[in-house]
């Protein structure tokens, strides 16, 4: 299909000419003579550039600029116009352009200029419908990973989704994400920044205090000018510039010292900051949200956070559940795990054997879905057919919650008898029968996590008569 342009111009000369030029060089050409008539034209038949006169009999060809830009992204249009304007009223073209104009041509006007001018304005709306294919699909993908995370079967998910929702809506207001670490905070940051009205269009900056060094911190958070240290050899931007009319998600927030909480309290009270060595204030609309691993109230009572931060960060509070709280969602997410691995890594692997997914269900997953992410990972390499085994789910072993974090549920279950301790026997009979649960009674993968050979894990499942 040819590219459409739109001629409005009322000299009859130069819309003959141009449509000659222009057709001459493959695009279809409509002409008018009035920016009513030209208007009522596009409103007819939407095309995809317009040469807009600026001086039109009956009306300003601004007021028709204008018209055009607003019914456009009312119907969801990415019209281009081109104001051609006499070259002592450049000052005019350069107001049409900040009203949405892609460029301007001054008159008397060179043939050759135009259609280099239509040429670099179609190619333009090219790429940008090129740009938002890619976004679309970068977002879609970007959702189908978020949804693994937030999405599922289970209540405890679906009322933080409903709280997620909520807070969207308070544009402005700080939100505090806590939960153990593999629990998808960073994920439900995502989400907050993608349902919030007037901010979902605009950047999602991400920071993890604890990855770095807090003498940079600052300046990565606030920017610095040249010279204000002696490795600023230019001026940087600082995240929360980056994050102007969008949303700023600080994760890790407990590690920040002192020092640089007291900073960061300043800003988001005012949202007004200077860059390292700036003298200059700089204003911003950001969203902040942080999230944490760790007790923030404990850590106020100990004074390593400041308490009018916590208060400052916590106005509105998410908790995001362990999965080992929400079982209804393992299976769904192994599901979407399997689906996608299988693709990334050319397996066969098509669904989990029911004795798996037993396996899946009977562990408590101390790292969360990010553990489970991994253990589906693991199990597709291992695998060699359509279905998931038991004996390709590796558990790495028990390990205690990270910092902060609720303890993983005891891992055995061995009462005391009179007060007193189990034996070492009892312990070890209680821990091989607990691994073989865990690996589907997979006797080669209990003697790989005890590290021992397949002959003393037999004989003692023998001796305990398991």
């Amino acid at each position: 299909m040819k590219p459409t342009v739109l001629v409005v111009d009322d000299e009859k000369t130069f819309r003959i000419v141009a449509e000659e030029a222009l057709s001459s060089e493959g695009f279809a050409v409509t002409t008018a003579a009035s920016g009513h008539a030209g208007l009522a034209a596009w409103q007819r038949e939407p095309c995809d550039l317009v040469i807009l006169d600026r001086h039109l009999p009956d009306t300003d060809g601004i007021a028709v600029l204008e018209a055009i830009v607003r019914e456009a992204g009312e119907r969801g249009l990415d019209t281009l116009v081109v104001i051609a304007t006499a070259y002592a009223d450049i000052t005019s073209a350069v107001q049409a352009v900040k009203l949405g104009a892609f460029d301007y041509l001054s008159k008397p006007l060179q043939l050759p200029e135009l259609v280099v001018t239509v040429r670099k304005a179609l190619e333009a709306k090219r790429l940008r419908a090129q740009v938002r294919q890619l976004t679309g699909q970068l977002a879609g993908r970007a959702a189908v990973a978020l949804g693994a995370f937030v999405a599922g079967a289970s209540p405890a998910m679906a009322a933080v989704v409903d709280m997620v929702d909520k807070v969207a809506q308070a544009t402005d207001t700080t939100v505090l994400v806590q939960g153990e670490s593999g629990t998808g905070k960073e994920h439900i940051a995502d989400l907050i920044h993608r349902r919030t009205p007037g901010r979902r269009d605009g950047p999602f900056v991400e920071i993890n205090c604890a990855s770095v060094p807090e003498s940079l911190l600052e300046s990565e958070l606030f920017g610095h000018e040249r010279g204000a240290f002696t490795d600023a050899k230019g001026t940087k931007r600082g995240l929360f510039e980056e994050a102007d009319g969008g949303t700023l998600f600080l994760d890790e927030v407990g590690e920040m010292s002192v020092a640089m909480q007291a900073k960061l309290l300043k800003v988001l009270e005012e949202m007004t900051f200077r860059r390292l060595g700036g003298t200059r204030d700089l204003t911003v609309s950001v969203r902040v949200v942080a999230a944490t691993n760790k007790d923030l109230a404990a850590l106020v009572q100990r004074g390593a956070f400041r308490l009018d931060l916590y208060h400052r960060l916590d106005v509105f509070h998410l908790r995001v559940p362990p999965l080992r709280d929400r079982r209804e969602d393992i299976l769904p997410l192994a599901t979407h795990f399997l689906a996608r691995f299988r693709t990334r890594l050319r397996k066969a692997a098509v669904a989990f054997a029911p004795e798996t997914e037993r396996v899946l269900l009977a562990y408590d997953y101390p790292g969360n879905v990010r553990e489970l992410r991994n253990l589906v990972e693991r199990a597709v390499i291992l695998s060699t057919d359509a279905l998931i085994e038991p004996k390709h789910i590796v558990i790495s072993g028990p390990t205690l919650g990270e910092a902060g974090g609720a303890a993983t549920p005891a891992f055995f279950s061995v009462e005391l008898a009179d007060g007193r301790p189990p034996s070492l026997d009892a312990l070890e009979r209680e821990y091989i029968a607990r691994l073989l649960q865990l690996t589907g009674g997979n006797k080669t993968q209990v003697a790989r996590l005890l590290s021992v050979s397949y002959p003393t894990v037999a004989k003692k499942i023998s001796d305990y008569g398991l």
